[in-house]
């Protein structure tokens, strides 16, 4: 007997970088979702209101009992959370997760998409790393999505947007996974309403829409945008300029890549594109073709 697909989705956090994607990802494909935003959002104004699988209700994100009520009344099988960590980080997830459980939510899909944290303790990124640990203590099943950077990401990451130059500190060799939001977005639709259950619980899913370098990446904006290579980003007018330097590190020493395993510090360039199969025939987005315009 066939396993019974999810049928009943909603998402918390629906905003502009990757929440609102995913949303309409859903929505392009005919699936049903649940929009869970905060009383004062206004970014579900960008959602199509007239689209009879959109749902949006409003809830107190800090409120497990708000949502879990919300949960409860659609019967939710899978939330999605795409909650920045400034929200409230790990704390702001251990909220959503305990309404979850509480509702009998049967996947959790934490907010992810992005490289793997690395192992230290301490700073935003190791709060995922908290997180999932939490989930699994209180016996929450969760689907952490691994994609690499977006695209879209990168002219923040080098300044690019700030000084008009693509500054890349060091060398910018060593490879790294970069996939377009919107593939990031489709994928998770797509594999959420297609595939069963006990392919996703408690999985990490690590896809890569192109390997590709800082340098290579900066040879697109040739004539448009010099490269400028340094041991750190300027901080005149670059707010974050030295997180970004720390993050540009991080790729130099291979974090950058979705095959890279925090506890050997090594790269599986092989590994790190394993489950975009799961989306069949789907055409993955270039650097080029999300960047080169």
């Amino acid at each position: 007997m066939s396993e019974q697909l999810f049928k009943s989705f909603a998402i918390i956090g629906a905003g502009p970088n990757t929440g609102i994607h995913i949303v309409k990802a859903f929505l392009a494909i005919g699936a049903p979702i649940i929009v869970i935003a905060r009383p004062a959002s206004t970014n579900v104004a960008a959602l199509p209101a007239d689209d009879p699988n959109l749902t949006v209700v409003r809830a107190d994100y800090t409120s497990a009992s708000e949502i879990s009520t919300v949960l409860r009344e659609y019967q939710v099988d899978v939330l999605i959370s795409t909650v920045t960590l400034v929200f409230g980080g790990v704390v702001g997830q251990t909220v959503l997760a305990d309404a979850a459980k509480e509702a009998g939510v049967k996947l959790f899909v934490p907010s992810e998409f992005g490289i793997k944290p690395q192992l230290a303790k301490g700073g935003l990124a190791f709060q995922k790393t908290d997180f999932a640990v939490y989930a699994k203590s209180i016996g929450l099943p969760t689907l952490r999505v691994f994609n690499g950077l977006f695209y879209e990401f990168v002219p923040w990451l080098t300044a690019l947007a700030d000084t008009g130059k693509f500054h890349i500190v060091n060398k910018g060799e060593t490879p790294g996974s970069f996939t377009a939001v919107s593939d990031v977005a489709g994928y998770v639709a797509h594999i959420l309403t297609t595939q069963p259950p006990s392919r996703l619980l408690d999985v990490e899913i690590q896809i890569e829409g192109q390997r590709a370098t800082l340098s290579e990446i900066g040879v697109l904006y040739k004539g448009r945008a010099p490269a400028v290579y340094c041991d750190h980003l300027p901080t005149e007018g670059v707010v974050n300029a030295h997180f970004r330097t720390f993050f540009q590190k991080h790729i130099e020493a291979g974090g950058g890549s979705c095959g890279w395993n925090p506890v050997t510090e090594l790269d599986d360039a092989e590994s790190a594109s394993r489950d975009n199969s799961l989306w069949e025939g789907h055409h993955w987005l270039t650097v080029s073709e999300v960047l080169a315009q």
